[in-house]
């Protein structure tokens, strides 16, 4: 009897193909390969157990075996292309009053970056450190600057700085125009000053001519010498964290040797095809799924009230026309998310009232609707940007269908909860 493999990102599901049977599947059905319907348990890939399954077993193998670096503290908590968390660790070690250990040593080689780049106007010595003040989150009175470095009566930097996001209206001109930074009264200050926009080397410039761009790789070349030169002077601790820093910049802005290509981008070229057959088929799977949880939606909730907007593979939105714009600009749906690439694939189910006036609505439904009541029903009062409340619901990779359905119900449930209260909100 010849065997087939089905597979869904890395989960192999194999049926004999002598006697095809639904208790021969998991999430998949026996179709023609390269053919599927709109049904979600179609078949999405059907590939020769011989091929496809023995290489992805290579490879997983072969990544198994690659030595990777630990992760930079800023990696472990998903931040570290964050720019607040940059700016505070800047600051934390510009900052000779911290207990850090190394006294002015960073703002030493900080401003010595700033000192030899060509496009500065800076010159003199670097004296006197331990009178410098650091400030963050400074207020222009037009917004807020990022970090204000002051030597009073002598002289000031104020920086600005970015790793993802680009300049937004024009903040370096209202900052370079700006009478006030913090309270010093730039029209009153007699000594040099110096505006600096730090970013990625491929960043936009900024906007302003006032401010000078200087990239982060400039700055890191300096900041890589209090470690060296210093090496043994200062805290373990404080040693390591200003590594840690270093490494999430280099990281974070590639800025390894061009000339070394990682293991793992090596393993990719030689597995391309099998990667990319297994990913489509994954993709395909989420789209069918989410095609499932619409449709079962409309099944449970009717058609004539409500409407969907979907995003394929990322998102569905369910509402009533009237739940969108309210106000200023709120929008209420039920959205479920799908998570299909981890351990225990789930169907993450939130209420989101999102945009400008989402506060006032959450205030008004909350006093109709309290938190404990949510939570006694199972739902995660989580307040957060988008969702108010959330719950996950398992999906079982053998039978979507079931789990779909169980989702749709909890949505049912929950729209018992605050289904009338919305109304009340939406029409008064």
């Amino acid at each position: 009897m010849s065997e087939e493999w089905y597979i869904n990102r890395a989960t192999f599901f194999r049926v004999g193909m002598a006697q095809p049977n639904r208790e021969n599947f998991s999430i998949f059905e026996n179709v023609e390969s390269g053919k599927a319907t709109s049904d979600v348990t179609d078949t999405m890939v059907l590939v020769p157990e011989t091929d496809y399954r023995a290489q992805l077993e290579d490879l997983q193998r072969e990544l198994d075996n690659i030595e990777r670096a630990p992760e930079t503290t800023l990696e472990i908590f998903g931040q570290s292309r964050v720019e607040q968390r940059w700016e505070e660790l800047l600051v934390y070690f510009l900052d000779s009053t911290n207990p850090h250990g190394f006294d002015t040593d960073v703002l030493r080689a900080f401003l010595r970056a700033l000192y030899s780049h060509g496009d500065t106007s800076m010159s003199g010595p670097l004296r006197n450190l331990e009178h410098v003040e650091v400030s963050s989150q400074v207020s222009t009175g037009n917004g807020i600057a990022d970090i204000l470095l002051r030597q009073p009566d002598e002289w000031f930097v104020c920086i600005e700085l970015k790793v993802d996001s680009p300049e937004t209206n024009a903040q370096t001109d209202r900052y370079a125009e700006a009478a006030r930074l913090g309270d010093l009264d730039t029209r009153q200050h007699s000594g040099t000053n110096e505006y600096v926009y730090i970013a990625p080397t491929e960043a936009p410039a900024s906007v302003s001519e006032d401010f000078v761009d200087i990239s982060w790789e400039y700055i890191v070349t300096e900041l890589e010498t209090v470690l060296t030169d210093g090496f043994g002077k200062y805290p373990s601790k404080s040693s390591a964290q200003l590594a840690d820093f270093i490494d999430t910049i280099q990281l974070e802005l590639n800025m390894g040797d061009i000339n070394q290509i990682s293991e793992e981008t090596v393993l990719y070229t030689e597995y391309a095809e099998t990667i990319n057959r297994v990913q489509d088929a994954f993709e395909r799977d989420k789209e069918r799924l989410y095609n499932s949880l619409e449709e079962t939606f409309f099944a449970e909730f009717g058609h004539d009230e409500w409407t969907s907007n979907t995003r394929p593979n990322t998102y569905i939105q369910l509402y009533k026309p009237e739940w969108r714009n309210i106000g200023p600009g709120t929008n209420i749906e039920y959205e479920p998310h799908l998570s299909l690439n981890q351990k225990q694939p789930t169907i993450r189910l939130r209420l989101d009232i999102e945009h400008t006036g989402k506060n006032e609505i959450r205030e008004k439904l909350s006093s109709k609707v309290s938190p404990e009541t949510f939570e006694d029903a199972g739902w995660e009062y989580v307040d957060g940007v988008y969702a108010l409340v959330a719950k996950s619901v398992p999906l079982d990779i053998e039978n979507p269908e079931a789990s779909v359905q169980e989702a749709i119900e909890e949505l049912l449930q929950l729209h018992s909860l605050v289904g009338d209260p919305i109304e009340e909100i939406v029409n008064k």
